[in-house]
């Protein structure tokens, strides 16, 4: 009985360890209405960047998509930090409130564990917004990034102005790739096979 309980602890383990953690769809909403946006299949980011993924949401004409990069820095030298804006740091506006220093680094601990003195906060332009709820604008995420960087969508109009950006609930963070995992939960497995052998000869 104590062998099958201790065979079947280490099988609970590695599968926990095992597990792919996976990340939402990029979705917009609207910052000047109430919009619901649809959830749509998740798509996991993990593995190797660059990577294609796509963005959903609001529907509308005239407007630039735009995907916010917020890299995690360990001390407070990166220019996303608590007391600044985020949009003033990428637009020079405050145009809302949120996303703010604490959401962020709320989501990112409960995502990845990490707990970032700031962020380093870059965005690059895509192009012209073609997405709706329902279809997606394909996106390519930029590659050589860490472990924990956000990736962010939001719309502008023709001045500049921000229109629309992806809530916390959908944005996506890089996170290591199933297999990795799955060689962490094998190792564990191992080891407490070694550690059970060792305790039995004893």
């Amino acid at each position: 009985m104590r062998k099958t309980l201790v065979v079947l602890a280490m099988l609970v383990l590695a599968l926990c360890y095992s597990a792919p953690a996976l990340a939402d769809n990029i979705h917009l909403c609207d910052i000047s209405q109430f919009a619901s946006c649809n959830a749509g299949s998740a798509i996991p980011v993990f593995g190797s960047l660059p990577q294609t993924a796509w963005v959903f949401g609001t529907q509308g004409s005239g407007e630039t998509l735009n995907i916010a990069v917020l890299t995690p820095v360990s001390d407070a030298s990166g220019n996303f930090h608590s007391g600044t804006n985020l949009w003033q740091v990428l637009l020079g506006t405050a145009f809302q409130k949120f996303p703010n220093f604490a959401s962020t680094l709320s989501q990112e601990q409960l995502a990845t564990g990490l707990t970032p003195g700031s962020f380093s906060a870059t965005s690059f332009t895509v192009g012209a917004w073609t997405g709706s709820v329902n279809v997606g604008q394909q996106i390519t995420l930029p590659g050589n990034l860490p472990v924990g960087t956000i990736f962010i969508a939001y719309l502008t109009d023709s001045q500049g102005n921000l229109i629309a950006v992806s809530p916390w609930s959908s944005t996506l963070i890089f996170v290591p790739e199933p297999s990795s995992l799955t060689l962490l939960g094998a190792g564990l497995l191992a080891l407490g096979g070694l550690a059970r052998r060792r305790l039995l000869a004893s």
